[in-house]
């Protein structure tokens, strides 16, 4: 997405876009244990996301397509951005990775379904 190009401007694609660069950027600061960096990629994804929401009728679903990539981070970063305009198919998509047993993502898969089945977490 052009730096210049402000976010309540962008496209829908062009968010759906940027969420992808961002949870590529966050896996690479993640395995280089960068964890300001990570803060603040975590920080933009939110603030994609939040937009996607605010948009008329909610476009979080521009991001249904991430679910099904190899990229284990991305699928993850998708599931739970799409929880609650997709709670089925977010759902199968974070037991999938609890299941496959790839830390560290089995284990922040395992620790959403958990707060979402105590009601820690509910996804607006």
């Amino acid at each position: 997405m052009n730096s210049d190009l402000k976010i309540e401007e962008a496209s829908v694609q062009h968010l759906a876009a940027r969420f992808i660069e961002i949870a590529m950027a966050q896996h690479d600061a993640s395995m280089e244990y960068q964890t300001t960096r990570y803060n603040r990629l975590f920080d933009q994804m939110t603030k994609i996301v939040n937009e996607l929401k605010s948009r008329e009728n909610d476009k979080r679903r521009a991001l249904l397509p991430l679910l099904e990539p190899d990229d284990i981070h991305l699928r993850l970063k998708a599931a739970i951005a799409l929880l609650a305009v997709a709670p089925e198919q977010a759902r199968k998509v974070l037991m999938s990775i609890r299941d496959c047993s790839l830390l560290p993502y089995s284990m922040d898969a395992s620790l959403m379904l958990m707060s979402l089945d105590n009601g820690f977490y509910v996804p607006e």
